[in-house]
């Protein structure tokens, strides 16, 4: 009866994960279409933190009450979730350069905290076990972790304050006079120009005057004369964005009428002049069963079955590994993988966004970067050799966290964000495959290699030397593979580069 229990448990655990993980990222993709990199990443890394929070607070809060900790397992995420439903909403992308520098420095703002627990956690590993068992320092390390986790909940207010004095002073900006002639003259002119000063017109071709005149001896005017129609005025009623798709439908209209007169003069969005490469439908909404009849979704999903495939096993047979290499305890091994698998998933997301907005650089380009550590340190561990797993330990866990963060942008940018839910499960899925289909070639080599010792155990290089290398070889393919999605997805990260700084 408990086997049963538990195995309803595990089911409806893993379920519960794979729903919520779809429901964040759906949001954080939605939400923050300009910074979809750093909000996956951080996401991600604080997925990774929390099972080390869970543990933690289980060894020093329940450590005499299983039951009750199963008991904060069912009620803190459940009641977290609901407050959570009620308070989530949409939130519309930043339309000024203000709001967007606001939106990173919050992002700057959290992933600095997350820094912080993730170091703060890895630190606590390394302590003599006379302090760590201390009922004393327990609490205080419990009360530092709570204190870290709760740090984000200060910021929102503290970045509202930020929006509101950056309000003001455009307020008063806008509607203080700075040239005044004399205190006798019929009119004072407030410039506009200055106001709206790295804004884009995105309205019609109407001229704004750069000055407002307000006649003082008319007593009918009020001394603030509101502004005329402004792009800025217009932009926060949504009627640029309107008269904008207006005249880019009528472009498209146009060209389309060319094309059916003209058949001969027009390209078709994917022809076969154009050539098996030119994969110009990247960056369209694709739905999922489509997924199944493009060529290059089974190009990323291969290398990401290899990439993400190679760490998880790897991460899975890190006790064997180092017991063969001679060592009783792998916790130290395990520490690295982790903390290198949380600063990964955090840095990855902020390059790859931070390129894409410099130099349009391709975010497949960074999977095939760090694939290429990977296939050195596992050339590496197939010798044996003893810093090879300190070093490989940290590398591999980093690589792996750069991996998993970069896949949740790309399928966004790829294939849209209409069916983005069900394209990004479908997916993921690498993840099972590969952690099977490498974790069964490895075991079976493994067992084959203590066989001809003559014991169940294996010692040396010989145990995983083989398997390193095999999967070498396909970080090999993969790396090329990465290289032909970056080539074909260059015209999709121009244009998102073009539209992140058309403002």
């Amino acid at each position: 009866m408990f086997s049963l229990q538990m195995a309803m448990a595990s089911i409806g655990t893993g379920a519960c994960i794979s729903w919520m993980n779809t429901v964040v990222f759906n949001a954080s993709v939605r939400n923050f279409t300009r910074n979809r990199g750093p909000v996956s990443g951080l996401f991600k890394a604080c997925m990774g933190l929390s099972g080390a929070v869970f543990s933690i607070l289980c060894s020093t809060l329940f450590s005499n009450s299983p039951a009750a900790y199963l008991l904060m397992l069912v009620v803190v995420p459940n009641v977290f979730c609901l407050i959570s439903a009620a308070l989530f909403k949409p939130v519309p992308t930043a339309s000024t350069q203000e709001e967007e520098e606001l939106e990173r420095s919050s992002l700057v703002i959290f992933n600095s905290i997350a820094s912080m627990l993730a170091l703060y956690i890895a630190s606590l590993d390394f302590l003599p076990s006379a302090i760590a068992d201390n009922s004393a320092y327990q609490w205080l390390s419990v009360s530092v972790l709570l204190g870290l986790i709760t740090a984000p909940v200060v910021v929102p207010p503290l970045l509202l304050l930020k929006k509101l004095e950056m309000e003001r002073r455009l307020l008063w900006k806008l509607w203080t006079p700075e040239e005044i002639h004399t205190p006798e003259a019929d009119e004072v002119k407030l410039p506009v120009s200055e106001v709206m000063k790295g804004e884009t017109m995105e309205t019609s071709e109407t001229p704004v005057p750069n000055t407002v005149s307000v006649n003082w001896n008319n007593l009918e005017v009020p001394l603030l004369t509101p502004l005329p129609e402004s792009h800025h005025t217009l932009s926060r009623r949504g009627m640029g964005n309107i008269v904008s798709e207006v005249i880019m439908l009528q472009k498209r209209l146009m060209s389309l009428l060319f094309c059916i007169r003209n058949s001969s003069a027009c390209t078709l969005p994917f022809s076969p002049k154009a050539g098996v490469l030119a994969a110009v439908e990247l960056g369209t909404d694709t739905p999922t069963v489509s997924l199944l009849w493009k060529w290059h979704y089974y190009v990323l999903y291969f290398s990401l079955f290899c990439g993400c495939g190679v760490g998880v096993t790897f991460n899975n047979n890190l006790g064997q590994v180092g017991e063969s290499l001679g060592f009783t305890s792998v916790s130290i091994f395990v520490s690295l993988f982790s903390l290198g698998n949380f600063f990964g998933r955090i840095i990855s997301g902020n390059i790859s966004e931070h390129f894409i907005r410099v130099a349009g650089v391709p975010r497949p380009a960074w999977m095939g970067v760090v694939k290429v550590p990977m296939i050195v340190l596992l050339l590496w561990l197939s010798t044996g050799s003893v810093p090879s797993l300190y070093v490989g330990s940290l590398i591999l866990g980093f690589t792996h966290g750069c991996l998993v963060t970069l896949v949740i942008p790309i399928v966004s940018e790829f294939y849209g964000l209409e069916h983005f839910s069900t394209n990004f499960v479908l997916t993921v899925t690498y993840q099972v495959a590969g952690s099977y289909f490498f974790s069964t070639m490895a075991g079976y080599l493994y067992d084959r290699q203590a066989m001809s010792q003559g014991d169940l155990t294996c010692y040396g290089s010989e145990c995983y030397g083989t398997t390193f290398k095999i999967l070498a070889l396909l970080l090999t393919i993969a790396l090329a593979l990465d290289f032909l999605l970056t080539l074909i997805s260059r015209p999709l990260y121009s244009k998102l580069r073009d539209t992140n700084n058309s403002r």
